[in-house]
């Protein structure tokens, strides 16, 4: 069975992939779903310092006019300048955009933006909280952001709590804290800096409990349902695998050779069955990787396109979508930002 789905994929032609276009040059990365779908949030990065952040309003998977550019309090036009950067997406369920911003050689700190808009605004005051700020998290019911404060140290999880406004440290340590992420039934997981390594933990009851470590650096955890997945360089530097985890020591690779997002985690589908990856391989980067949670039924979707990555797949009025980066073509300046319908391929 599985075969023939395989081989019938592969004599498939490539989905068509809309392109999200904007005029500001540089590579698109991390596209970031809004929860209805109805938004898009990505950045424009020039690797020469500057990170720009974009919102498409979209309409059935398809944008609709171009994209916003999100500006700061203040700004008298985009937030742009050299040197700013203006990154990490994450979307409140209420549908209020809330990333992290810097000004150049400036402290970055968290804001909020809400779709029809004009300027952004700080999420935190100093006095609530004091030093650079990142890595925001919004959990599931949305009453609480967890992120990471440089405030005590290298870097401390922190949680505000939205309806009393205050902010609370939910653990202090001489290591460096990166990447909170919410379960639906409010757990977090983690990573850790530890001795030169990046190591899965999670905060369960007021408790920090290490969930995996091992050689190399096992980054960026996310949750499908009880399992948590990450990435991991166990198998050498520059080497990337995506890898699952039921429980404390527990690991099992799902998917090899992979192709680390610029800042991603590992792409959930929305039922939570399957993962999204690119493939290392320049020869794969016409097709987007899907393996199941549990390591079966791997497959992929072609694009049509060159060097497809950054994965990130929403329900819009009950289809599939994938957004995802990929050049036009051979020899082309900049990555582009992409959406196809892969309703049914998997």
């Amino acid at each position: 069975m599985i075969t023939a789905v395989l081989a019938s994929l592969a004599l498939a032609g490539p989905a068509h992939a809309a392109e999200i276009g904007v005029s500001a040059k540089g590579h698109a990365t991390n596209p970031v779903w809004s929860d209805s779908g109805d938004h898009l949030a990505f950045e424009m990065n020039d690797f020469g310092g500057r990170i720009d952040l974009f919102v498409a309003k979209m309409s059935s998977g398809s944008p609709m006019g171009a994209p916003t550019q999100i500006k700061l309090p203040g700004a008298s036009s985009s937030f742009g300048g050299g040197g700013s950067i203006v990154t990490a997406p994450t979307w409140h369920s209420d549908g209020i955009l809330i990333f992290e911003g810097s000004s150049p050689g400036g402290t970055s700190r968290l804001f909020f933006w809400q779709p029809g808009g004009a300027s952004a605004s700080e999420l935190l005051s100093s006095s609530q909280i004091s030093g650079d700020l990142s890595w925001p998290a919004v959990s599931r019911d949305g009453a609480q952001v967890a992120f990471i404060s440089g405030a005590t140290g290298s870097g401390d999880l922190y949680i505000w709590n939205r309806n009393s406004n205050e902010v609370s440290q939910a653990l202090t340590s001489p290591f460096t804290e990166a990447a909170p992420r919410w379960s639906a039934d409010g757990k977090l997981a983690y990573t850790r800096k530890n001795r030169g390594t990046e190591d899965v933990f999670t905060f369960v009851g007021g408790k920090s409990i290490p969930l995996v470590g091992g050689n190399g650096d096992q980054s960026r955890p996310i949750w499908a349902g009880d399992t948590v997945l990450y990435f991991s360089s166990e198998r050498g530097d520059g080497i990337w695998d995506i890898v699952a985890t039921a429980g404390p020591g527990q690991k099992k690779t799902i998917a090899r050779d992979v192709r680390l997002p610029i800042r991603a985690a590992p792409a959930i589908t929305p039922d939570g069955q399957w993962v999204a990856y690119a493939f290392a391989d320049p020869e794969q980067g016409d097709r987007i990787g899907f393996v199941k949670v549990d390591g079966s039924s791997p497959t992929t979707v072609r694009t049509g396109l060159v060097a497809s990555g950054e994965p990130s797949v929403m329900e819009v009025g009950g289809r599939w979508m994938l957004a995802f980066t990929a050049l036009p073509g051979e020899g082309a300046d900049w990555r582009k930002l992409h959406v196809i319908d892969i309703t049914g391929q998997l």
